[in-house]
């Protein structure tokens, strides 16, 4: 075949690429249009005190903790499916758990912690798996599965043969690396347009709001609208770089507010749980992280960021208790809880899935840590990485961290821990991931002749 008719056989892939790319630079630019609300005089000194970190080689003890988180998809992917588990043992992921899985292979692709040969191999085998997995009835992927089977299942891992319901968020989780294997792998690029083909992606936003859906007890499948102040941007996002019509949830100051926390002003959605049906609008570190390592900070995602860095140092400064928290796996029942600077009226709280108050379940976070150190330089950031290495490994990927009040381990090892902080750790050598493919090019090759003699 001649370069011009593969050319021409190629250019349906050609064009999605082409139009992916363009989709996330209209997001790019218009995600940063509007600067914060007041009182942005507040916010501004922290860009002094909190500056993004520049990109350098893993130091030694970086390099460490990449090596170790990466053991955790060495370990617990399941040889038959491509996929792994979303806690060490535990054979069930979620689209959420499936998107930060394909990223942890990007970033240990850009760390060499494997070989490319080896990260195309995983990126296909869980392609593959999810090219065939039973949809819900709407024609969108339900919100966990079984590893092994790929059969729907619920939280709990029983099988639902219908399916519980979808999530836009987690959905939207997964098309950020489906996004950028398209771009960076274009050998993959028509398996990823199969998954994605098959999903009704309309259903996933009314154009005012992000829709989820969960199976009610008579057996039919609600919609409800999904996403707050942080997370429903990021997956907004990553949505109408594919056609959604997501610039509504995209907007952040829609519903965003403020409110004092150890002296330090704190953005939040203005949707109070009171006022919602007892759905959270917990501040958390996470989404914030995603957003800088993923997409890149601007204007005004760098701005609320540091907000929600800045109250975690103020409260160290207060308390002595190193502060970096998120949502993380838990190593007792019910083995998941939301750590929270901010939810509704309560402050430094924890809740359980099922909106319960657990303040006992407040947690350092290691992915949080590692990820804020990775975004911005200064003392705090750098006390934060320290403690995180300190938190140590399984042998089979990093503990979680550590409980807030007493300071015991927590020896939660999850695939969401492992999978942030291999991106965060990439973002530190290489920048955001969506970056100009010559960039990431030149970088390889700036790489390869370094460890040549």
């Amino acid at each position: 075949m001649s370069f011009v008719q593969g050319l021409l056989g190629a250019r349906s892939h050609l064009a999605f690429l082409v139009g992916l790319a363009g989709a996330f630079a209209v997001v790019r630019a218009t995600s940063g249009i509007e600067a914060p609300p007041r009182p942005t005089i507040e916010l501004t000194y922290r860009a002094h005190d909190l500056p993004l970190r520049g990109r350098a080689p893993l130091s030694e003890s970086e390099r460490r903790l990449a090596e170790a988180a990466w053991s955790y998809f060495e370990r617990s992917t399941d040889p038959h499916t491509g996929l792994a588990t979303s806690v060490r043992g535990y054979p069930s992921t979620t689209m959420w758990e499936v998107g930060s899985q394909l990223m942890a292979i990007l970033a240990a692709e850009d760390l060499e912690l494997a070989q490319r040969s080896d990260t195309r191999r995983r990126l296909r085998h869980a392609l593959t798996s999810l090219s065939a997995l039973p949809l819900c009835e709407r024609g969108l992927p339900n919100k966990a599965y079984h590893t092994r089977t790929l059969a729907m299942v619920d939280y709990d891992n029983a099988l639902v043969p219908r399916g519980i319901g979808w999530s836009a968020l987690d959905i939207g989780r997964l098309l950020v690396p489906l996004s950028l294997i398209a771009r960076r792998a274009p050998e993959l690029a028509p398996l990823v347009e199969h998954v994605v083909a098959r999903w009704n992606l309309d259903a996933l936003s009314d154009a005012s709001a992000l829709r989820g859906s969960m199976r009610r007890p008579d057996g039919a499948l609600a919609t409800h609208q999904e996403g707050r102040l942080g997370y429903e941007q990021y997956a907004a996002k990553s949505l109408l770089a594919w056609g959604v019509p997501a610039t509504t949830a995209l907007d952040y100051n829609r519903h965003l507010a403020w409110r004092k926390v150890a002296g330090e002003p704190v953005p939040h959605d203005d949707r109070l749980p009171r006022d919602h049906g007892g759905a959270h609008n917990a501040v958390l570190s996470e989404p914030w992280l995603l957003d800088g390592i993923e997409f890149g900070l601007d204007a005004t995602t760098g701005a609320l960021a540091r907000a929600v860095l800045a109250a975690q140092e103020r409260r160290f400064r207060e308390t002595g208790r190193l502060t970096a928290i998120s949502e993380d796996s838990i190593d007792h029942p019910p083995g998941f809880a939301y750590s929270a600077v901010l939810n509704g009226d309560e402050v430094w709280t924890a809740f359980l899935p099922d909106g319960t108050s657990a303040p006992e379940e407040l947690t350092f976070s290691v992915k949080a840590a590692v990820g804020w150190a990775a975004l911005f330089a200064g003392s705090y950031p750098d006390r934060l990485f320290e403690a995180a290495s300190e938190v140590g490994s399984s042998g089979e990927g990093l503990y979680a961290g550590r409980y807030d009040a007493s300071g015991r381990l927590n020896a939660a090892v999850s695939l969401n821990t492992n999978a942030v902080v291999l991106e965060a750790l990439a973002y530190r050598v290489h920048g955001p991931f969506f970056r100009p493919v010559a960039r990431a090019r030149e970088q390889r090759m700036h790489a390869e002749l370094e460890r040549r003699p």
